[in-house]
């Protein structure tokens, strides 16, 4: 798998990679990532034809899933709590 292009977004990160006939799509944005496979064929032969399905409407819906995502992560690291230290009763030492 190689990179073959970054498309520009003030939002997130959008790296485009090639690969055995696909062309995986990766989005970042805070520690978290999406990937889109498109396979190459008549209609989606090359970096340029790929630029013109990442639109708006498409880089929208993958923001709305990162908020999803990132609602999920946040309700993880609310549960999972730090075990209390056994010595925390204790004074600290200077």
């Amino acid at each position: 798998m190689r990179i073959i292009g970054r498309l520009p977004d003030a939002r997130m990160q959008i790296t485009i990679f090639e690969n055995d006939g696909r062309f995986p799509v990766q989005f970042e944005l805070a520690g978290l990532t999406q990937i889109y496979r498109f396979r190459k064929g008549d209609r989606l032969g090359n970096l340029g034809e790929l630029r013109a399905y990442v639109d708006e409407s498409f880089r929208s819906s993958v923001l709305r899933q990162f908020e999803a995502m990132q609602h999920t992560q946040a309700e993880v690291l609310r549960r999972i709590q730090p075990a209390e230290d056994p010595y925390g009763d204790l004074p600290e030492i200077i």
